[in-house]
């Protein structure tokens, strides 16, 4: 079947398709204000507090997006959330338009739901970190490169505009996570194997659009010019320092996170449909070139990291966008099989219920969960806690040292005053953006120092004995969800805080990684 005519055999579904996508962005906008935020989520709201060119860790659109949300909104969870809430509804949009232009509008609708019906996506759908504006510009640069490479379409000299859309969006996408470096690569793959392609590469146009992707992100590089390549520095060598040899159970915990993140039928499916779209593009097809190079490069370079490193469940999900799209138009073509029909329906569903209960979780305390990996609830509890102690300190209230970026982030949100908490750099150690706001070269004056059981603050005597003048250990908080309890945070009273040469004067290691 040609793809004009499935096109209009499968056009009725597209109104309702609509409906859902609307509907499920309302339900999320409604759901963003109920849970607290994650820890990265907090983490990166201090981004935003810090506007910035860039941040060590990553780049900086995740804050610029969530700083314009706030300036609308206020300080907020929904503030916070409500880009990654409108990125997913223009996901679902490309996702559609990607798989009718490349197969059908089946294909689309499939590839869109399959997506939403995911913990990756669907939690991506209302967890606001730096993937969701990475996912949304990688899918849309895979559906304009689809107009400049694929047969269909007009000459390398007409609609060259593309180029410079494509351009902007891989910038967008560099702007956003690391991870985008592999796009601009892909995208020139693609051109070298498709004839279009190389027509284009004979013109100024992609050479142009490369000035102007990298004008885009020019952020990232004006700031890691200002503080030493830091960025750069973080990902290259200090990731290569966490990797001592083979460890089989880091494949385990790799395959394991990743069934979760998609929903284990359609892992399975996934992994399939890499096989045969390998098969496909290497007999020439230029569909499945396309969304081989956009998927399986990042897909085989994290599974082949996974026993050297622990591969986080989120950066391996621009490298499924390609994969999901042909799986979906792979159901689509075997629809009549009754088989395949069970089978994609049962995929999306278990997915689904896995995506649902982790939406639950925060607020249906007998979902069974296993609480340490609970980092949603308690956050309120615990800012109740400190700010009693802070208030019962009298004024001026005590600063707040939160011992790992993720404590410190929560603290600095859901305290009352939301002051400027620091990090591991306030204890010698090392706190990520934490050592550049605000200045750790700073003592402080008191403070309240907060660790989580989950990230214990070891030597803690040698420690706080170092950094304080006076430590009185204060009760511990301990923090539920619902009659569950999911950590414990220790607190100390630290009294005149003393400054870094004075702390080096008494001879305590400062850590050369710190928490992660």
């Amino acid at each position: 079947m040609s793809r004009t005519s499935s096109g209009a055999a499968h056009s009725s579904g597209q109104p309702w398709f609509l409906v859902f996508v609307l509907g499920l962005m309302l339900l999320r906008l409604v759901y963003a204000g109920q849970v607290e935020l994650a820890p990265q989520e907090a983490y990166y709201w201090q981004y935003a507090r810090h506007l910035d060119l860039s941040y060590l860790d990553h780049p900086p659109l995740c804050a610029w997006w969530m700083a314009l949300s706030m300036r609308l909104l206020g300080n907020t969870e929904l503030a916070v959330r409500l880009p990654a809430i409108l990125s997913s509804t223009l996901l679902s949009g490309v996702l559609y338009s990607l798989g009718a232009r490349l197969y059908s509008p089946a294909a689309g609708v499939l590839a869109a739901l399959a997506a939403n019906a995911t913990v990756l996506f669907g939690l991506g759908a209302v967890v606001m970190t730096p993937d969701v504006p990475l996912v949304l510009c990688w899918t849309a640069a895979l559906r304009v490169l689809c107009e400049l490479v694929l047969p269909d379409g007009q000459g390398p000299g007409r609609f060259a505009w593309r180029w410079y859309l494509l351009g902007l969006l891989c910038g967008l996408a560099l702007l956003s996570k690391y991870t985008a470096a592999l796009l601009p690569l892909q995208v020139l793959a693609t051109a070298l194997v498709t004839r279009r392609g190389r027509e284009a590469l004979r013109t100024p146009h992609p050479y142009l659009a490369c000035v102007l992707m990298l004008a885009v992100f020019s952020p990232v590089l004006v700031w890691n010019h200002a503080h030493g390549w830091a960025s750069f520095a973080f990902q290259t060598t200090s990731r290569a320092r966490t990797v001592d040899g083979f460890h089989g159970y880091l494949v385990g915990r790799y395959l394991g996170l990743q069934a979760v993140a998609v929903g284990p039928l359609l892992y399975l499916a996934l992994w399939l449909t890499a096989a045969v779209l390998a098969r496909q593009a290497w007999r020439g097809d230029a569909r499945a070139r396309l969304l081989a190079l956009a998927s399986l490069p990042g897909l085989a370079l994290f599974t082949l990291v996974s026993p050297l490193h622990w591969v986080k469940m989120n950066w391996v999900a621009p490298a499924y966008i390609g994969l999901l799209v042909a799986a979906a138009a792979g159901a689509c073509a075997l629809r009549e099989r009754r088989a395949v029909r069970a089978y994609a329906a049962l995929s999306v569903g278990v997915g689904a219920v896995l995506m649902v209960g982790m939406y639950l979780m925060p607020l249906c305390p007998w979902i069974p969960f296993r609480e340490r990996d609970n980092l949603v609830s308690g956050w309120r509890e615990l800012a109740e806690a400190v700010q009693h102690h802070r208030e019962a300190a009298g004024l001026p209230a005590p600063g707040v040292v939160g011992w790992g970026y993720k404590t410190a982030s929560e603290l600095a949100f859901y305290l009352p005053d939301r002051p400027e908490t620091r990090s591991d750099a306030a204890l010698g150690g090392r706190g990520l953006a934490y050592d550049f706001w605000p200045d750790p070269a700073d003592p402080g004056g008191d403070a309240i120092i907060v660790a989580d059981q989950r990230q214990p603050l070891r030597d803690a005597a040698a420690r706080l004995g170092a950094h304080c003048a006076a430590v009185t250990e204060l009760p511990s908080v301990t923090v539920h969800r619902g009659p569950r309890t999911v950590t414990t945070f220790s607190l100390w009273s630290c009294r005149h805080a003393r400054t870094p040469r004075q702390v080096a004067a008494r001879g305590l290691p400062v850590d050369s990684e710190g928490a992660r």
